[in-house]
């Protein structure tokens, strides 16, 4: 353990509490700035009320007493002697008594109301806080070009967002913190004027025993608190994985398993969760007995010295006082400041995700250019390609030209590149080396984004929102009115049978906790229909009719044979029959184009490699072919 040296505890309470406000501060936007100063006027000014209600209350203690006693008391006194009136009338002790006991009352009440506005718009002043963090850190995400998305860099983005109950914490507990300060420094001052000497004792005692105590747990709390934020994004990193995983899971009777995983990341979070939750309560249940300790050995020390009892019964009472209000006081400025030290590392996860995305500065999304158009062809040029923070190259120097209205497909086996090939074509990345062209251009920020608003794209697993069926198929107008009659047209070239049967199920809810799972063949068809109604001039489809029978796989190939020439069609396939009717396939291994041609010749060759690499995988051991 090591002390809090005195001398250090101005350059500490910058370093850990001043800081982080400054930092919160700086990210904050102008009219959540001007609140923070509104709300911390009324932290102040609950402080100073505070301190009044201790002077009325001590004022009315007295005049119960001896009502002689409270009309020469030294805040009294004077103004007395300024209002002979006022004087005149609380001559009688009756009248003295009755006139605190009003103050008294009008004062509590005051504290109480402005209390309770303070606290309440401090709470909600933290939240709104909360939100603005999240809205920046989510809105700087989704600005994010998509190789971001699929680097390193990114991940845990979402587990770092849901700490943003812990920042909004964290601002409560500072401005709480500051409150405290302020309020038992007034408190401190006014006991002073009264009882300097008693005072100094009770500062000591109070003092002492708080750096002591915060020293003896500050270290185990900081190990403690950032045990707690690792093991919080570690759990809900599980959890995700799980969630997506669970097919699998099920599947291959993998759920104990799964299920000791995660308990093994609640358990690892287990002592450092609990020594966070139960450090705050440390200084209520010390500070107490420190705290009348100090009063009852004052009040020994007095009767020791032969005190007179009027003395030692006014001291005491005064000090009585001040402990019901200030003993509260120091043990929550004590308990801010563990509960500080304890949600610091989890807050900051948020706080530092939008410092460092302000850092970089992004430029502002570019807007579409409203003059481009897709004429011509796409085209690779010795382009290749490797992820983020890999260094295997997953495309290398492939080069393809698409002419526009062609149905193109790509087969390959798993891993070959095929997806990756699809996502140059698309745009979203760009090749590490070599060119994507669109007629002959590379695309520049503003033709880029208009060329992404040609595309459409049909994963293998698509997103399904929380809405109607006819909102997730009008996905490309989200938030906006859309034409219903299109959206069912758009279901009927996808097959979506249970739509075109009966229209009234574009209505029909899905995704959301009352929402219609659906299988994935019609979640498939769905996505399929949300291309569609995009009105595309190109569309990728990514393994999109694997979930498909062969009946409804038919239709969707006559939908792509009937917008052949209109639309241009990238479709990557395991299931052969899907490409059949391309004009032309690309056969990929290994990152490169292994053969490309007409389906007819290009077909019977994939199949004839697929089926001698099984016979030779067959093969026994030492056999010769």
């Amino acid at each position: 353990m090591s002390l809090i040296c005195p001398h250090k505890l101005p350059m500490m309470f910058w370093n850990f509490i001043v800081k982080d406000s400054v930092r919160i501060y700086k990210v904050l936007p102008r009219r959540l700035r001007l609140s923070y100063w509104v709300v911390f006027f009324l932290q102040v000014t609950t402080a100073i009320t505070e301190t009044l209600t201790l002077v009325v209350l001590s004022l009315f203690a007295i005049s119960v007493a001896s009502p002689e006693a409270a009309m020469n008391h030294f805040l009294v006194r004077p103004v007395l002697e300024a209002l002979p009136k006022l004087n005149e009338l609380l001559s009688s002790p009756t009248r003295m008594v009755g006139f605190t006991s009003a103050f008294m009352i009008f004062f509590v009440c005051l504290k109480t109301i402005l209390s309770a506005i303070t606290n309440y718009l401090t709470y909600a002043y933290s939240e709104r806080i909360s939100i603005y963090i999240t809205r920046e850190n989510v809105k700087r995400y989704l600005s994010k070009p998509y190789f971001w998305h699929i680097s390193a860099e990114s991940s845990g983005f979402t587990e770092k967002i849901f700490q943003r109950l812990e920042l909004a914490h964290l601002t409560l507990q500072l401005l709480s913190l500051y409150a405290n300060i302020i309020c038992s420094f007034f408190l401190f001052t006014s006991l002073f004027i009264a009882q300097p000497k008693l005072t100094l004792v009770v500062i000591a005692c109070f003092a002492g025993s708080s750096l002591l105590l915060y020293s003896l747990i500050k270290q185990g709390l900081d190990k403690a608190a950032q045990a707690y934020a690792e093991t919080s994004v570690e759990e809900q990193m599980t959890l995700t994985a799980m969630s997506q995983g669970i097919r699998e899971i099920i599947t291959y009777n993998q759920q104990g398993t799964a299920l000791n995983k995660i308990s093994q990341a609640l358990e690892k979070g287990h002592k450092p969760r609990s020594f966070a939750a139960f450090s705050p309560t440390i200084p209520a249940l010390v500070m107490e007995s420190v705290g009348f300790s100090t009063i009852g050995g004052l009040v020994i020390y007095m009767l020791w010295r032969h005190i007179p009892m009027e003395q030692i019964v006014a001291a005491a009472s005064m000090l009585m006082l001040t402990a019901w209000r200030i003993l509260p006081i120091v043990t929550r400025s004590l308990a801010y400041s563990v509960m500080i030290r304890a949600s610091k590392p989890r807050a900051m996860l948020s706080l530092e995700l939008l410092e460092n995305f302000i850092k970089e500065n992004p430029a502002a999304p570019a807007l579409p250019d409203p003059n481009f158009k897709f004429s011509k062809s796409l085209s690779l040029k010795e382009a290749s390609f490797g992820y983020p923070d890999s260094d295997q190259i997953i495309i290398e120097k492939v080069n393809m030209t698409i002419e526009k209205g062609q149905n193109i497909g790509l087969i390959g086996p798993s891993g070959a590149g095929k997806s990756t090939l699809a996502l140059l074509l698309s745009g979203l990345v760009a090749p590490t080396s070599g060119l994507f062209e669109v007629d002959g251009q590379v695309l520049g920020p503003s033709a880029l984004a208009a060329y992404l608003l040609k595309l459409g794209y049909v994963p293998q697993n698509p997103l399904l929102i929380d809405g109607t069926l006819a909102d997730n198929v009008a996905f490309s107008k989200w938030g906006d009115d859309y034409d219903r009659e299109k959206v069912l047209q758009a279901c009927k070239l996808a097959a979506l049978d249970f739509v075109v049967n009966y229209p009234e199920n574009l209505q029909m809810k899905l995704a959301g906790p009352s929402g219609r799972a659906l299988s994935g063949g019609e979640a498939q068809r769905v996505a399929i229909a949300r291309a569609l109604f995009a009105g595309p001039e190109i569309i990728i489809f990514d393994e999109a009719t694997s979930a498909l029978d062969q009946a409804n796989e038919n239709v969707i190939r006559n939908t792509i044979s009937r917008v052949k020439g209109q639309i241009t069609t990238i479709i990557i396939a395991h299931r052969l029959s899907t490409v059949e009717d391309c004009d032309l396939i690309y056969w990929l291994e290994d990152g490169q184009i292994k053969a490309q041609g007409r389906p007819s010749e290009i077909i019977p060759k994939y199949q004839g490699s697929f089926k001698a690499a099984q016979e030779e995988k067959a093969q026994p051991t030492g056999q010769l072919a």
